[in-house]
Protein backbone atom coordinates (compact mmCIF):
# COMPACT_ATOMS: atom_id res chain seq x y z
CA UNK A 1 0.00 0.00 0.00
CA UNK A 2 2.85 2.53 0.98
CA UNK A 3 4.53 1.74 -2.64
CA UNK A 4 1.04 2.53 -4.58
CA UNK A 5 0.77 6.15 -2.56
CA UNK A 6 4.84 6.55 -3.12
CA UNK A 7 3.99 6.08 -7.29
CA UNK A 8 0.71 8.00 -7.30
CA UNK A 9 2.90 10.67 -5.44
CA UNK A 10 5.07 10.63 -7.46
CA UNK A 11 2.32 10.49 -10.83
CA UNK A 12 1.12 13.93 -9.26
CA UNK A 13 4.48 15.57 -9.30
CA UNK A 14 5.66 14.68 -12.59
CA UNK A 15 2.28 16.22 -13.45
CA UNK A 16 3.33 19.33 -12.40
CA UNK A 17 6.31 19.90 -13.61
CA UNK A 18 5.03 18.85 -16.98
CA UNK A 19 2.15 21.67 -17.49
CA UNK A 20 0.65 21.31 -20.51
CA UNK A 21 1.89 24.55 -22.54
CA UNK A 22 -0.44 27.21 -22.75
CA UNK A 23 -2.63 27.61 -26.44
CA UNK A 24 -4.57 30.06 -28.00
CA UNK A 25 -7.54 30.75 -30.58
CA UNK A 26 -6.49 31.93 -33.89
CA UNK A 27 -9.42 32.89 -35.91
CA UNK A 28 -8.56 33.89 -39.62
CA UNK A 29 -10.98 35.49 -42.44
CA UNK A 30 -9.93 35.43 -45.33
CA UNK A 31 -10.88 37.55 -48.80
CA UNK A 32 -10.57 37.85 -52.30
CA UNK A 33 -8.91 40.84 -53.70
CA UNK A 34 -10.49 44.38 -53.23
CA UNK A 35 -10.88 45.25 -56.48
CA UNK A 36 -12.47 41.67 -57.22
CA UNK A 37 -15.87 40.39 -56.36
CA UNK A 38 -15.86 43.01 -53.68
CA UNK A 39 -13.65 41.64 -51.69
CA UNK A 40 -15.89 38.96 -50.70
CA UNK A 41 -14.82 36.21 -48.03
CA UNK A 42 -12.64 33.41 -49.93
CA UNK A 43 -14.32 30.46 -49.34
CA UNK A 44 -11.99 26.77 -49.95
CA UNK A 45 -8.88 28.93 -49.53
CA UNK A 46 -6.15 26.57 -48.24
CA UNK A 47 -4.76 28.33 -45.05
CA UNK A 48 -0.98 27.33 -43.47
CA UNK A 49 -0.05 28.45 -40.46
CA UNK A 50 3.84 27.38 -39.49
CA UNK A 51 5.59 27.75 -35.96
CA UNK A 52 8.88 29.44 -37.09
CA UNK A 53 10.72 27.83 -33.82
CA UNK A 54 9.22 24.39 -34.18
CA UNK A 55 8.79 24.21 -37.89
CA UNK A 56 4.80 22.18 -36.66
CA UNK A 57 2.61 23.08 -39.54
CA UNK A 58 -1.40 23.37 -39.29
CA UNK A 59 -3.52 23.62 -42.46
CA UNK A 60 -7.71 23.60 -42.94
CA UNK A 61 -9.81 24.69 -46.03
CA UNK A 62 -12.07 27.91 -44.88
CA UNK A 63 -15.29 27.37 -44.98
CA UNK A 64 -18.41 29.02 -46.70
CA UNK A 65 -17.31 32.44 -45.10
CA UNK A 66 -13.83 32.40 -45.49
CA UNK A 67 -13.53 31.74 -41.63
CA UNK A 68 -10.96 28.82 -40.14
CA UNK A 69 -9.78 28.60 -36.87
CA UNK A 70 -6.97 27.18 -35.25
CA UNK A 71 -5.70 26.46 -31.85
CA UNK A 72 -2.31 26.50 -31.33
CA UNK A 73 0.66 27.36 -28.71
CA UNK A 74 2.32 30.48 -28.22
CA UNK A 75 5.09 31.69 -30.81
CA UNK A 76 6.18 33.43 -34.20
CA UNK A 77 4.20 31.90 -37.20
CA UNK A 78 4.06 33.08 -40.75
CA UNK A 79 0.33 32.10 -42.74
CA UNK A 80 -0.17 31.31 -45.79
CA UNK A 81 -3.15 31.78 -47.71
CA UNK A 82 -3.67 29.93 -51.33
CA UNK A 83 -6.07 29.42 -53.80
CA UNK A 84 -6.42 28.49 -57.42
CA UNK A 85 -9.73 28.68 -59.43
CA UNK A 86 -10.70 28.16 -62.96
CA UNK A 87 -12.41 31.14 -64.31
CA UNK A 88 -13.98 32.55 -68.32
CA UNK A 89 -11.51 35.74 -68.93
CA UNK A 90 -11.96 38.14 -71.62
CA UNK A 91 -8.20 38.40 -73.66
CA UNK A 92 -7.52 40.34 -76.54
CA UNK A 93 -11.60 39.72 -77.77
CA UNK A 94 -11.56 36.42 -77.08
CA UNK A 95 -12.90 33.91 -74.39
CA UNK A 96 -10.87 31.64 -72.50
CA UNK A 97 -10.76 29.67 -69.26
CA UNK A 98 -7.85 30.42 -66.90
CA UNK A 99 -6.46 29.26 -63.57
CA UNK A 100 -6.66 32.49 -61.34
CA UNK A 101 -4.06 32.52 -58.24
CA UNK A 102 -5.10 34.06 -54.53
CA UNK A 103 -1.61 34.02 -52.48
CA UNK A 104 -1.16 36.36 -49.32
CA UNK A 105 1.60 35.79 -46.77
CA UNK A 106 1.52 37.26 -43.49
CA UNK A 107 5.33 36.44 -42.02
CA UNK A 108 6.20 36.33 -38.18
CA UNK A 109 3.30 37.20 -36.38
CA UNK A 110 3.78 36.64 -33.24
CA UNK A 111 0.50 34.78 -31.17
CA UNK A 112 0.95 35.61 -27.34
CA UNK A 113 -3.29 35.88 -27.48
CA UNK A 114 -5.98 35.13 -28.84
CA UNK A 115 -5.84 36.20 -32.33
CA UNK A 116 -8.60 37.36 -35.35
CA UNK A 117 -7.01 38.18 -38.75
CA UNK A 118 -8.45 39.55 -42.08
CA UNK A 119 -6.50 38.70 -44.49
CA UNK A 120 -7.25 40.21 -48.15
CA UNK A 121 -5.52 37.72 -50.86
CA UNK A 122 -3.34 38.84 -54.05
CA UNK A 123 -4.54 37.86 -57.60
CA UNK A 124 -2.40 36.90 -60.48
CA UNK A 125 -2.98 34.64 -63.25
CA UNK A 126 -1.40 31.21 -63.64
CA UNK A 127 2.10 31.62 -65.85
CA UNK A 128 1.88 28.62 -68.39
CA UNK A 129 5.24 29.07 -70.11
CA UNK A 130 8.30 29.24 -68.83
CA UNK A 131 8.92 28.24 -65.10
CA UNK A 132 11.99 27.66 -62.92
CA UNK A 133 12.24 24.16 -62.64
CA UNK A 134 15.24 23.42 -60.43
CA UNK A 135 18.00 25.51 -58.73
CA UNK A 136 21.38 24.57 -57.05
CA UNK A 137 23.10 27.29 -55.26
CA UNK A 138 24.31 25.42 -52.09
CA UNK A 139 27.77 24.10 -53.65
CA UNK A 140 29.19 21.29 -51.90
CA UNK A 141 32.18 20.16 -50.26
CA UNK A 142 35.80 19.00 -51.68
CA UNK A 143 37.08 15.30 -50.01
CA UNK A 144 39.15 17.61 -48.07
CA UNK A 145 35.95 19.56 -46.84
CA UNK A 146 36.59 22.96 -48.64
CA UNK A 147 33.47 24.63 -50.12
CA UNK A 148 33.46 24.43 -53.75
CA UNK A 149 30.69 26.44 -55.74
CA UNK A 150 31.60 26.31 -59.12
CA UNK A 151 29.36 23.95 -60.36
CA UNK A 152 25.89 26.07 -59.63
CA UNK A 153 22.94 26.01 -62.24
CA UNK A 154 19.45 27.02 -63.15
CA UNK A 155 17.42 24.69 -64.76
CA UNK A 156 13.81 26.21 -66.65
CA UNK A 157 11.07 24.27 -67.65
CA UNK A 158 8.59 25.00 -70.79
CA UNK A 159 5.23 24.14 -68.27
CA UNK A 160 2.92 24.91 -71.44
CA UNK A 161 1.34 22.71 -73.60
CA UNK A 162 2.88 24.19 -76.91
CA UNK A 163 6.71 25.00 -78.20
CA UNK A 164 8.28 27.84 -76.61
CA UNK A 165 11.40 29.47 -77.50
CA UNK A 166 14.36 30.35 -75.06
CA UNK A 167 16.09 33.14 -77.70
CA UNK A 168 15.86 36.41 -75.30
CA UNK A 169 14.93 35.52 -72.24
CA UNK A 170 16.90 36.77 -69.19
CA UNK A 171 18.29 35.43 -65.69
CA UNK A 172 18.97 37.35 -62.91
CA UNK A 173 19.63 37.10 -59.46
CA UNK A 174 18.32 39.05 -56.88
CA UNK A 175 20.14 41.69 -54.90
CA UNK A 176 20.63 39.67 -51.90
CA UNK A 177 21.95 41.58 -48.95
CA UNK A 178 20.85 39.42 -45.45
CA UNK A 179 17.69 38.55 -46.13
CA UNK A 180 16.90 38.22 -42.37
CA UNK A 181 17.03 42.04 -42.27
CA UNK A 182 14.33 44.38 -43.87
CA UNK A 183 14.68 44.96 -47.45
CA UNK A 184 15.91 48.07 -47.74
CA UNK A 185 14.75 48.61 -51.46
CA UNK A 186 11.21 48.94 -49.66
CA UNK A 187 8.86 52.10 -49.95
CA UNK A 188 8.46 54.12 -47.36
CA UNK A 189 5.22 52.59 -46.34
CA UNK A 190 6.79 48.97 -46.63
CA UNK A 191 5.32 48.17 -49.93
CA UNK A 192 7.35 47.19 -53.29
CA UNK A 193 8.29 49.58 -55.34
CA UNK A 194 7.49 48.49 -59.62
CA UNK A 195 11.27 47.19 -60.52
CA UNK A 196 13.09 44.48 -58.88
CA UNK A 197 17.08 44.74 -58.19
CA UNK A 198 19.27 42.74 -59.91
CA UNK A 199 22.75 42.56 -59.07
CA UNK A 200 26.32 41.45 -60.64
CA UNK A 201 25.51 40.24 -64.26
CA UNK A 202 22.37 39.42 -66.47
CA UNK A 203 22.46 36.44 -68.33
CA UNK A 204 20.33 36.74 -71.76
CA UNK A 205 19.86 33.63 -74.02
CA UNK A 206 21.09 34.37 -77.32
CA UNK A 207 19.41 34.13 -80.65
CA UNK A 208 17.14 35.96 -83.40
CA UNK A 209 13.72 34.70 -81.53
CA UNK A 210 13.27 31.40 -83.36
CA UNK A 211 17.07 29.69 -82.66
CA UNK A 212 16.22 27.60 -79.54
CA UNK A 213 12.80 26.00 -79.17
CA UNK A 214 11.63 24.15 -76.03
CA UNK A 215 9.17 21.42 -76.70
CA UNK A 216 6.19 21.32 -74.39
CA UNK A 217 7.98 19.54 -71.12
CA UNK A 218 11.18 20.09 -71.87
CA UNK A 219 14.09 21.95 -70.05
CA UNK A 220 17.52 23.95 -70.12
CA UNK A 221 19.97 23.74 -68.07
CA UNK A 222 22.00 27.19 -67.22
CA UNK A 223 25.33 26.04 -65.73
CA UNK A 224 28.00 28.53 -64.14
CA UNK A 225 30.58 26.51 -65.67
CA UNK A 226 29.48 23.94 -67.87
CA UNK A 227 32.29 21.08 -67.34
CA UNK A 228 31.97 17.49 -65.73
CA UNK A 229 32.86 18.68 -61.83
CA UNK A 230 33.25 15.15 -61.09
CA UNK A 231 36.42 13.69 -63.20
CA UNK A 232 37.77 17.31 -64.35
CA UNK A 233 41.55 18.18 -63.04
CA UNK A 234 40.51 20.99 -61.53
CA UNK A 235 36.96 19.90 -60.30
CA UNK A 236 35.52 17.80 -57.55
CA UNK A 237 34.59 14.22 -56.99
CA UNK A 238 32.02 15.29 -54.62
CA UNK A 239 30.08 17.54 -57.40
CA UNK A 240 28.07 16.89 -60.56
CA UNK A 241 28.30 16.92 -64.03
CA UNK A 242 27.28 19.55 -65.60
CA UNK A 243 29.20 19.32 -69.15
CA UNK A 244 25.52 18.57 -70.87
CA UNK A 245 24.30 21.69 -70.19
CA UNK A 246 22.30 24.01 -72.80
CA UNK A 247 23.97 27.15 -71.87
CA UNK A 248 26.89 28.54 -69.66
CA UNK A 249 27.72 31.52 -67.99
CA UNK A 250 31.31 31.88 -69.46
CA UNK A 251 32.72 35.57 -69.03
CA UNK A 252 36.02 36.28 -70.67
CA UNK A 253 39.22 36.76 -68.44
CA UNK A 254 36.54 35.29 -65.77
CA UNK A 255 37.55 32.42 -63.44
CA UNK A 256 36.11 29.81 -64.85
CA UNK A 257 37.22 28.18 -68.60
CA UNK A 258 35.25 28.07 -71.30
CA UNK A 259 33.70 24.79 -72.70
CA UNK A 260 33.56 25.28 -76.44
CA UNK A 261 30.64 22.02 -76.53
CA UNK A 262 28.07 24.23 -74.33
CA UNK A 263 26.46 27.81 -75.82
CA UNK A 264 27.61 30.99 -74.16
CA UNK A 265 24.94 33.18 -72.61
CA UNK A 266 25.12 36.52 -73.12
CA UNK A 267 26.73 37.94 -70.31
CA UNK A 268 25.29 41.87 -69.01
CA UNK A 269 27.64 42.61 -66.26
CA UNK A 270 25.53 45.12 -63.85
CA UNK A 271 27.70 45.97 -60.76
CA UNK A 272 31.11 48.36 -61.41
CA UNK A 273 33.83 46.01 -59.62
CA UNK A 274 36.44 45.30 -62.43
CA UNK A 275 38.14 42.07 -60.64
CA UNK A 276 35.29 40.35 -60.09
CA UNK A 277 34.36 38.25 -63.54
CA UNK A 278 31.86 36.11 -62.21
CA UNK A 279 28.17 35.68 -62.01
CA UNK A 280 27.62 35.83 -57.98
CA UNK A 281 25.10 33.23 -56.11
CA UNK A 282 24.85 33.61 -52.73
CA UNK A 283 26.01 29.95 -51.57
CA UNK A 284 23.31 30.44 -48.86
CA UNK A 285 20.33 31.01 -50.55
CA UNK A 286 19.73 32.98 -53.75
CA UNK A 287 16.50 34.68 -55.01
CA UNK A 288 16.68 34.68 -58.27
CA UNK A 289 13.86 35.67 -61.75
CA UNK A 290 13.60 34.74 -65.34
CA UNK A 291 11.99 37.79 -67.46
CA UNK A 292 11.90 39.16 -71.05
CA UNK A 293 12.46 42.62 -72.64
CA UNK A 294 10.32 43.67 -74.59
CA UNK A 295 10.89 44.16 -78.08
CA UNK A 296 14.13 42.60 -76.75
CA UNK A 297 15.53 46.43 -76.71
CA UNK A 298 18.66 45.23 -74.83
CA UNK A 299 20.27 47.94 -75.59
CA UNK A 300 17.69 50.56 -74.42
CA UNK A 301 17.54 49.11 -71.40
CA UNK A 302 21.23 48.07 -70.33
CA UNK A 303 22.05 51.49 -71.62
CA UNK A 304 19.92 53.65 -69.81
CA UNK A 305 21.55 55.04 -66.70
CA UNK A 306 17.88 55.49 -64.98
CA UNK A 307 17.56 51.79 -64.80
CA UNK A 308 20.65 51.40 -62.48
CA UNK A 309 20.83 52.34 -58.59
CA UNK A 310 22.90 51.76 -55.26
CA UNK A 311 20.91 50.49 -52.33
CA UNK A 312 21.33 52.44 -49.40
CA UNK A 313 24.63 52.27 -48.05
CA UNK A 314 25.73 49.94 -50.40
CA UNK A 315 28.37 49.88 -53.36
CA UNK A 316 26.46 47.14 -55.00
CA UNK A 317 25.04 48.73 -58.18
CA UNK A 318 21.81 46.77 -59.09
CA UNK A 319 19.39 47.23 -62.26
CA UNK A 320 15.91 47.67 -62.16
CA UNK A 321 14.05 45.13 -63.88
CA UNK A 322 9.89 45.91 -63.88
CA UNK A 323 7.92 43.63 -62.13
CA UNK A 324 6.02 43.63 -64.92
CA UNK A 325 8.75 41.88 -67.44
CA UNK A 326 9.07 39.17 -64.53
CA UNK A 327 7.94 35.56 -66.00
CA UNK A 328 8.73 33.81 -62.79
CA UNK A 329 10.45 34.27 -59.56
CA UNK A 330 11.57 32.21 -56.76
CA UNK A 331 12.41 33.33 -52.82
CA UNK A 332 15.33 31.49 -51.82
CA UNK A 333 16.29 33.43 -49.07
CA UNK A 334 19.06 32.09 -46.18
CA UNK A 335 18.46 29.53 -43.66
CA UNK A 336 16.82 32.35 -40.52
CA UNK A 337 13.91 31.91 -38.53
CA UNK A 338 13.70 35.75 -40.15
CA UNK A 339 12.67 36.19 -43.22
CA UNK A 340 12.19 39.84 -45.12
CA UNK A 341 11.20 39.24 -48.80
CA UNK A 342 12.57 40.44 -51.88
CA UNK A 343 9.67 39.63 -54.10
CA UNK A 344 6.33 40.73 -53.88
CA UNK A 345 3.66 38.44 -53.39
CA UNK A 346 2.22 38.33 -56.77
CA UNK A 347 5.40 37.02 -57.87
CA UNK A 348 6.22 34.43 -54.80
CA UNK A 349 4.17 35.15 -51.88
CA UNK A 350 6.01 32.27 -50.06
CA UNK A 351 9.61 31.42 -49.69
CA UNK A 352 11.85 28.07 -49.82
CA UNK A 353 15.05 27.79 -47.66
CA UNK A 354 17.93 25.17 -48.45
CA UNK A 355 19.91 23.64 -45.09
CA UNK A 356 22.88 25.35 -45.78
CA UNK A 357 26.38 26.47 -47.59
CA UNK A 358 28.12 23.16 -48.76
CA UNK A 359 25.58 20.83 -49.06
CA UNK A 360 25.12 19.96 -52.41
CA UNK A 361 21.16 20.49 -52.32
CA UNK A 362 18.78 22.06 -54.74
CA UNK A 363 15.36 23.23 -54.70
CA UNK A 364 12.76 21.49 -57.05
CA UNK A 365 9.22 22.36 -58.39
CA UNK A 366 6.87 19.97 -57.58
CA UNK A 367 5.14 17.73 -59.85
CA UNK A 368 1.07 18.86 -60.15
CA UNK A 369 -0.01 16.54 -62.57
CA UNK A 370 0.81 14.25 -65.40
CA UNK A 371 -1.43 14.97 -69.21
CA UNK A 372 -0.84 12.57 -71.80
CA UNK A 373 2.88 11.87 -70.70
CA UNK A 374 3.70 15.55 -70.42
CA UNK A 375 4.67 16.76 -66.66
CA UNK A 376 3.31 20.04 -65.58
CA UNK A 377 4.72 21.48 -62.44
CA UNK A 378 3.06 22.88 -59.67
CA UNK A 379 3.20 26.60 -59.68
CA UNK A 380 0.91 28.82 -57.33
CA UNK A 381 3.22 31.49 -57.28
CA UNK A 382 4.23 30.35 -53.43
CA UNK A 383 7.79 28.82 -53.28
CA UNK A 384 6.33 27.14 -49.67
CA UNK A 385 3.73 25.08 -51.54
CA UNK A 386 5.54 24.88 -55.10
CA UNK A 387 8.81 23.58 -54.27
CA UNK A 388 10.99 20.56 -52.61
CA UNK A 389 13.65 21.30 -50.77
CA UNK A 390 17.67 19.66 -49.86
CA UNK A 391 17.63 17.56 -53.41
CA UNK A 392 19.71 15.44 -55.24
CA UNK A 393 20.59 17.87 -57.93
CA UNK A 394 19.56 16.40 -61.37
CA UNK A 395 20.41 19.22 -63.86
CA UNK A 396 18.43 18.45 -67.23
CA UNK A 397 15.90 15.74 -65.42
CA UNK A 398 12.38 16.03 -64.62
CA UNK A 399 11.10 12.85 -62.59
CA UNK A 400 7.74 11.90 -63.46
CA UNK A 401 6.62 10.56 -59.69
Amino acid sequence: MKYLIYIGLLFLFACEMHEIPQTYDIDITVYYPDTLFNAAPLSNATIEIVNKQTGRKYSQLSDGKGNVHFEVRGGLYDINVSSMQNYLLEIDGDSEYKDLIFNETVFDKKILTATHLNIHTTLTILNTGFVISELYNSGCRTPEGKLYYRDLFIEIYNNSDVTLFADGLCFGNLWYKNTYTPNPLLKPDGSFPPSIACWSYIAVIPGSGSDYPVNPGETFVIALSAINHRDDPNGNINSIDLSKSDFELFIEDGKYVDNPGVLNANMIQIHERPFSKVMVFNVKGQSSIIFKIPDNNFQAFFGDPENYVFPPRSSDRCILVPESWIIDGVENPELNPTVYQRLPNNIDSGYIQHKGTGERVSIKRKIQKVVDGRVVLMDTNNSSNDFLTNQEPTPGVIESE
